[in-house]
Order: C-alpha cells, then structure tokens, then sequence
C-alpha cells in the first residue's frame, strides 16, 4: 500500500470520528435547546393567557431535526443541519488563538433559526417567506458561536469563551422571541396589488392564497 493511500485513510479515520463526535454533541445541543424552549413556553404562557386567554403558545416537533416555538402570530422554527461544517479560512474564527491552538475546534455543527407568521405554517402557504434570525454553531468541545440580527450578531460572538449551558440557551430563545415580536406584518403597497386576475381574486378568498410575509430587512441599532 503506497504511503499516500495510507495517508488517505488516516485522514479519513480522523475526520469522520471527529465528524461524528461534532454530530452527537450537534444533537444533544438540539435537544438541551428544545428542552429549553419547553421551559419558556411553560414559563410564560400561563402569565400571558391569564391576561389574553386567546394568545396560543405552543410547541410542536417535527421529527428529529425540527420544532417550532409559536406565540401568538409568530412561529420560530429551529431546524438542525445534519452536516458538519469549517468556515473559510479568512472567518475570524479561524484566527481565534482558540482555533490556532487546535484545529479540530474550528469543526461545526449548525442549527438555523427563523421566523415565520404562524399563518403560513398553519396554511401550508407555500410562497410565504421566513427570516433568519439566527445561526447556532457548536464545535467537539461543546463551544459555541452565533452568527445573526441585532444581539445575536455580537452576544455570542467569543467562541473560546461560550460554553454552550442552560442559560447561554435560554438567552438565544428569548432574544429570537424579542426580535421577532418587534416586526410587524405591513400592508402591501396598493402600487402591488391595483390590478389583479381572475386567478388571483380567487386566491384571496383561500387560505393558502396570496404571498405573505413581514416586512423585508431589519431594523437597524
């Protein structure tokens, strides 16, 4: 066997273990942040519906690598990647005395956050949009860093030094649910809709009809 097969498969053996591991710590991250994201709803809801009994908070699971966290006429959907991800070699991650110490540090695991009107969830309607508010990376040592709008683009932003725990979670669900109530569902402008077909005077009387979506952009600090 030629020494670089040799080389081959001892970088292979090296990389899907390490893969692996960045995976099942991906996974028990998952959980700890849905588990987490049980807590607030069962925090807050009893206090809202004592006020507004009409205002739903729920959570719902969809499978292994999905759930969604839904209040009132927002719905934040956690969806994990079961990939493993490095970021170029550029990335101020990978300039971190963190990352330079041990290259494997810079091995992700990610799992996206967005936005959604609960309306386009509950309808099934195909053309709404939702927004990212949010990336979650978590490495083998159980590091983790964000990437994202308004807080989550600099809170969380030291990876050598964010230890992925209870509150560290806690922070990321509320600061998505803060950001998202803050936006608003605009009318669209009458410019886009003063002709329309046939087609699409029926859609508006289905559920599933027209696009609908928050404002695009975000708010700047």
């Amino acid at each position: 066997m030629s020494e670089k097969i040799e080389d081959i498969i001892s970088r292979l053996d090296d990389k899907a273990e390490l893969k692996q591991l960045i995976y099942q710590k991906t996974v028990d991250a998952f959980t700890r942040l849905r588990d987490c994201a049980e807590n607030v709803k069962k925090e807050i809801a009893p206090r809202v519906l004592e006020s507004s009994p009409h205002v739903e908070i729920s959570l719902t699971r969809h499978g292994d690598f999905e759930f969604h966290l839904k209040f009132s006429g927002d719905t934040i959907v956690f969806i994990m990647h079961t990939n493993v991800f490095a970021f170029p070699p550029a990335h101020r991650i990978n300039k971190s005395d963190y990352v330079k110490k041990d290259p494997k540090r810079g091995y992700f695991g990610m799992i996206q956050i967005y936005n959604f009107l609960s309306d386009s969830l509950k309808y099934n309607r195909m053309n709404d949009v939702g927004f990212l508010l949010a990336r979650l990376y978590v490495n083998i040592e159980d590091h983790f860093y964000t990437e994202g709008k308004r807080q989550m683009g600099f809170l969380f932003g030291d990876v050598g030094q964010q230890e992925l725990n209870s509150d560290s979670l806690q922070k990321i669900i509320e600061q998505c649910m803060l950001y998202s109530l803050d936006f608003d569902l605009y009318v669209p402008p009458v410019e886009n809709l003063k002709m329309i077909t046939v087609e699409q005077k029926s859609v508006f009387n289905n559920p599933r009809g027209l696009s609908t979506s928050k404002r695009m952009g975000f708010r700047a600090d």
